[in-house]
């Protein structure tokens, strides 16, 4: 869904099928969900640097068929949103969507998301290749009523890599914080005010 104001439009993800691409001024990457694992390793280390430095010496992926063992393999995310300002590419965010429960009604069940750890190291590897972007995992409310390890340590390596100007990680798991999340989206498109420093000023 394409909302605009002035020079800066947003694009809001759409569960009916998107436009056709023709019908976008914008770059079609600037809308990805999925990257190819090679891809990625191709921009660092690069492949042969990764074959020297990583490859086993001996097995079915040793050295230069080394980089068979990810070939084809790529790691998606849910969704995305893009901000673009004066045609340029002001910030995309990635979405990942996140819903744990209890079944004791205490404790989060185990295996409820180490796989988001894995994502966001993924989300390291994509961030590098646009000016600007996010990643903001949506979950729901059981990360806050049921006792877990992932609550606060999300927080923790969310707060360590906005030191880096580059990464940005937000969780949000109650009303409010997703509510603020379209406040500040809201309030870049209408006055193109920063939304990272609305809500962390």
């Amino acid at each position: 869904m394409r909302w605009s104001r002035q020079d800066r439009v947003l694009y809001l993800p759409l569960r009916s099928p998107p436009p056709s691409w023709a019908e976008l001024a914008e770059p079609r990457d600037w809308f990805r969900t999925v990257f190819l694992v090679d891809e990625l390793i191709a921009a660092y280390p690069g492949r042969s640097d990764a074959v020297r430095r990583w490859a086993p010496h001996a097995g079915t992926y040793a050295r230069n068929r080394y980089t068979q063992i990810y070939s084809g393999l790529s790691t998606a995310f849910d969704d995305t949103i893009v901000l673009v300002s004066a045609g340029v590419l002001h910030e995309k965010i990635l979405l990942e969507y996140k819903s744990a429960k209890s079944s004791g009604k205490r404790q989060i069940d185990g295996n409820a998301h180490e796989r988001l750890s894995f994502q966001v190291m993924q989300y390291l590897e994509v961030a590098t290749r646009y000016p600007r972007c996010t990643l903001e995992v949506v979950a729901n409310g059981a990360f806050v009523r049921y006792r877990n390890k992932y609550h606060v340590n999300f927080h923790v390596q969310a707060e360590r890599l906005m030191a880096f100007a580059w990464f940005g990680i937000q969780h949000r798991c109650t009303a409010r914080e997703t509510i603020a999340l379209a406040n500040g989206l809201a309030t870049w498109l209408l006055d193109g005010t920063d939304r990272r420093r609305i809500e962390h000023p």
